[in-house]
């Protein structure tokens, strides 16, 4: 009885031992592949590599982008500078002969014998009227060189609803206006001069000078 429970206890270990060596052989089959290390410097590469092939072409696409947007923003600020110096010449087409037209008058050169008071009333309200009304598109200096040449040349405090009145002589050394002008002088022009606060001519084309220069400087014309 004893020999044959050893016998059992035998074959019972011998299983076990079986039992027990495929059960170690199976989780060691089924561990292994999932021990592999896992900070692997091969693995952190391959992501780096990936991560920059991703992010290379949105970067050149966003700096692609940024570059045409400056470019567009260069484009429309010279158009608009273009514009605007076109304008500015175009305006100065028509003051420029007109103000030359009151410095000849003013300071008894040129064709002044050509140009009569009312010629000379005319050319200050169409000048009023251009400075007024295109003001902003030159500097301020411009509008305060002509409002300083304006002021040297007529008399505004004249009375409500009276134009100004013409700061020259008729009679002087360079001329006699009623006599030697190419137009019929009329009487009535007489009143249109102020004769009592006249202007130096090196002080009128002094002032003229300086408005001209403004002119020449806004349209970005060099001498």
């Amino acid at each position: 009885m004893r020999k044959q429970l050893t016998v059992n206890a035998d074959a019972i270990g011998q299983a076990a031992l079986r039992a027990g060596s495929c059960a170690g052989a199976d989780a060691f089959l089924l561990v292994g592949p999932f021990m592999q290390p896992i900070n692997n410097p091969w693995n952190s590469l391959e992501i780096v590599k990936l991560v920059l092939g991703v992010l290379t072409p949105l970067s050149v696409a966003c700096l692609g982008w940024l570059v045409a947007r400056r470019l567009k923003r260069l484009e429309l600020v010279q158009w608009t500078n273009q514009r605007l110096i076109e304008k500015r010449l175009a305006l100065y087409d028509a003051v420029a002969p007109q103000l030359n037209a009151l410095l000849c008058f003013y300071t008894w050169i040129g064709y002044w014998k050509d140009i009569s008071p009312d010629d000379v009333i005319r050319a200050k309200r169409e000048l009023d009227r251009t400075f007024h009304i295109y003001r902003y598109l030159f500097d301020d200096d411009v509008y305060d060189a002509y409002h300083t040449y304006i002021h040297a040349l007529f008399d505004m405090h004249t009375g409500p609803g009276r134009d100004a009145r013409i700061r020259s002589l008729i009679q002087a050394p360079d001329g006699d206006r009623s006599v030697h002008g190419s137009y019929e002088w009329k009487p009535a022009w007489s009143d249109r001069f102020a004769t009592a606060n006249v202007v130096p001519k090196g002080d009128v084309l002094r002032h003229y000078t300086q408005l001209m220069e403004r002119l020449r400087v806004a349209l970005g014309a060099t001498r």
